[in-house]
C-alpha cells in the first residue's frame, strides 16, 4: 500500500481496564461510517502474537519492544483480523459462507470485509498510553476510567482476582510512577483492598499520561451513562466522527433489563453508574476506598460517582 493511502487511514483507540465500559463505548463508536471495529487485538488468550507479558508491560517513549511494536503496528493498520477480533464486525461475506465462514476467514483474513478506518479496543494498554502516543501519533486515543466499586464488582462476579502486587515486579514502572505506593501495593490483602490498590495504580499512571501527553482523551464511564445519546454525540464530535442513527438506535435498544449474560451490552444504562451501592456492603466499599484514595486522584471526590457527571476536559457538558 502506498504511503499516500496509509496516511488517509484513521485509527481510533479505546483503552481501559477490563470491565470499565470499553466494550459499550467501542461498540457505540463502531457505527461511525467508514470504520471497522477490531476487538482486543492485545488479548493474549485469543490472539496469536499477543503475549501474556504485554498485560503487565510498561514501555516509555524512549523504550521499545520489537514484538509489542509489531503487534500494535499491525493492529493500527487493521491487520489483526481473526474470528475473535472481528467478532463484532465480520463483514457481509463470512456469514454467507455458513459454518465454513469462520475457519476460511481465519485462514484467509481477506474474507473479513473491512472498511478503511480502524477502531481498536485495547484492554492491556493502560500502562503504555505515552508509548502509543509517541509511536503512533496519528491515532486518537480514548482512555476510559470507571469507579472501582462498579468495575470490580463485575470482576468478583466473574471470579477474577486483582493482583496489584504483580506491579511491584516492574522496576521501571515503580521507579517512574509507583514508588510512593510500594507498601500499599504489597500490603493489600482482601479482594476489595486489592481492587482499590489495583485500580488506584492503573488510574494513577493513566492520569499522569493523559495529563502530560498531548492527545489521549480521558473519559469517565459514568459521565456517558448520565445522558448517553447526547454525550455520545459530543464524543463523536470531539473525535471528528460522523454521527450515525445506527449508534442512537443501538443505545436506545440496549438500554433495558439485562439478559443475564455478563458480557452482554444490554442493561439499564443509568443504573450502571452507581448500582453497585445497592449490592456492596459498607465494609467492602470502605476497604476499597482505603486503598484507592491514597493515590490522590481527582475523579471521584468523596469516593462517589456524583462528581463524575461533569464533562471531561475537551468535551462540553450536555
Amino acid at each position: 500500500m502506498s504511503t499516500r493511502l496509509r496516511l488517509r487511514r484513521r485509527c481510533v483507540i479505546v483503552s481501559g481496564s477490563a470491565r470499565s465500559g470499553t466494550s459499550w463505548i467501542a461498540k457505540t463508536l463502531s457505527y461511525a461510517p467508514g470504520f471497522t471495529y477490531y476487538r482486543e487485538p492485545d488479548n493474549f488468550y485469543a490472539v496469536p502474537g499477543a503475549e501474556e507479558r504485554f498485560a503487565w508491560a510498561y514501555f516509555t517513549p524512549d523504550q521499545d519492544d520489537a514484538a509489542y511494536h509489531d503487534l500494535m503496528s499491525r493492529a493500527c493498520r487493521g491487520e489483526v483480523a481473526t474470528a475473535f477480533t472481528m467478532s463484532d464486525a465480520p463483514g457481509p461475506l463470512v456469514p454467507l459462507l455458513g459454518l465454513r465462514g469462520i475457519p476460511l476467514a481465519e485462514r484467509y483474513p481477506v474474507l473479513f470485509f473491512r472498511k478503511r478506518h480502524v477502531l481498536l479496543k485495547l484492554v492491556y494498554a493502560n500502562l503504555n498510553l505515552a508509548w502509543l502516543s509517541a509511536r503512533f501519533p496519528q491515532t486518537q486515543q480514548v482512555c476510559v476510567i470507571r469507579h472501582p466499586c462498579g468495575q470490580f464488582e463485575s470482576w468478583r462476579r466473574l471470579g477474577w482476582e486483582p493482583r496489584p502486587a504483580r506491579l511491584l515486579e516492574n522496576e521501571r514502572l515503580m521507579a517512574e510512577h509507583l514508588h510512593p505506593f510500594e507498601g500499599l501495593l504489597g500490603g493489600a490483602e482482601g479482594f476489595w483492598e486489592r481492587a482499590g490498590a489495583y485500580w488506584g495504580a492503573h488510574a494513577y499512571v493513566t492520569h499522569r499520561h493523559t495529563r502530560d501527553t498531548v492527545g489521549p482523551l480521558l473519559l469517565l464511564y459514568e459521565w456517558l451513562c448520565g445522558d448517553p445519546v447526547a454525550r455520545y454525540r459530543e464524543l463523536y464530535r470531539r473525535l471528528r466522527l460522523t454521527w450515525s442513527p445506527k449508534a442512537e438506535r443501538f443505545l436506545r435498544l440496549s438500554d433495558r433489563e439485562s439478559d443475564g449474560d455478563p458480557y452482554s451490552l444490554t442493561r439499564p444504562t443509568r443504573l450502571q453508574a452507581d448500582g453497585w451501592k445497592l449490592r456492596l456492603s459498607r465494609e467492602d466499599i470502605e476497604s476499597c476506598r482505603r486503598f484507592a484514595e491514597p493515590f490522590g486522584l481527582p475523579y471521584y471526590p468523596g469516593f462517589d460517582t456524583e462528581a463524575a457527571t461533569g464533562a471531561p476536559p475537551g468535551l462540553s457538558d450536555s
